[in-house]
């Protein structure tokens, strides 16, 4: 109760509600319930230079009065120095590009665009690899979004293995709002789902709900993740295993499925796993 729910899908980057809960996301829309996606990083530094450059050469090429700044972005691609943070332009342009793919797998979701919600959380954009702590500038993003949303569900990163750390704080930012916000009526009402990414799968004793995916689920699941094009094919930030993120999640699922077999329950071609959390 109530049947048609309203759900807050958090991202801790551009790709990673495909990734790590995509068949979930499609049984959410599917069945009627209002869901927002919000995305609480820009994940522009995990866009390589070859991505960026393509893009500001086919925008200084059709743009009509900014071809200059678009030709100006290009070249400071092509100049930059081994392991030099990049310019502001060039680190909005490779948020504009993640930006523009998550709405492409949110749009073949069926989600409306003003249900999609770029966070672009301020600990973040450092430029490089090394982040800044989490703030109450941080934490007031969130809170303004579940205020304005009041969900009946939340689902967010439990996955700590993410190797720079972002998931960590994405985390808890959200816990610490949790906490802000744990006294207002709506949230007496609200459940909180954490799932794991690309890295690592709960343990069958952790798990709380289990999510059963149909083979053409997994393929829309997989497509989804193909929107994501500058993640694909060979990522930055790959970590140990060098299957590509979406192999990575339907081995991952398929996995899941085969244990809750062998446990004697139904057979099914994949499914994605969540664990409570209670705050």
């Amino acid at each position: 109760t109530p049947e048609k729910k309203r759900v807050i899908i958090f991202s801790p980057h551009p790709d990673d509600d495909v990734i790590s809960m995509g068949g979930t996301f499609d049984r959410l829309v599917e069945q009627g319930h209002e869901v927002h996606i919000a995305y609480q990083t820009s994940g522009n530094i995990a866009v390589s230079d070859h991505e960026a450059l393509k893009f500001a050469e086919v925008a200084a090429q059709i743009g009509n009065g900014d071809k200059e700044k678009f030709a100006a972005i290009a070249e400071q691609i092509k100049n930059k120095q081994r392991n030099e943070i990049d310019p502001v332009e060039v680190r909005q342009l490779k948020g504009i590009i993640r930006r523009c793919e998550s709405l492409g797998a949110t749009r073949f979701e069926g989600v409306p665009d003003e249900h999609v919600h770029f966070l672009d959380l301020p600990f973040y954009e450092t430029g490089g690899i090394k982040k800044n702590p989490m703030s109450q500038d941080d934490v007031d993003i969130v809170n303004e979004l579940i205020a304005n949303v009041k969900p009946h569900q939340i689902y967010a990163a439990g996955d700590l293995a993410d190797p720079h750390g972002t998931h960590k704080v994405c985390l808890n930012i959200i816990f610490e709002s949790l906490e802000q916000l744990k006294s207002e009526a709506y949230m007496n009402d609200c459940w909180v789902w954490l799932y794991r990414g690309a890295w690592h799968e709960f343990e069958m004793h952790e798990i709380e709900m289990a999510v059963p995916m149909s083979p053409d689920q997994v393929l829309k699941k997989r497509q989804a993740i193909f929107y994501h094009q500058s993640q694909k094919d060979g990522v930055m930030f790959q970590g140990e295993d060098l299957r590509e993120f979406w192999v990575r999640a339907e081995d991952r699922n398929k996995e899941t499925a085969s244990k809750y077999r062998a446990l004697g329950l139904a057979e099914y071609a994949a499914m994605e796993a969540f664990m409570r959390y209670h705050f």
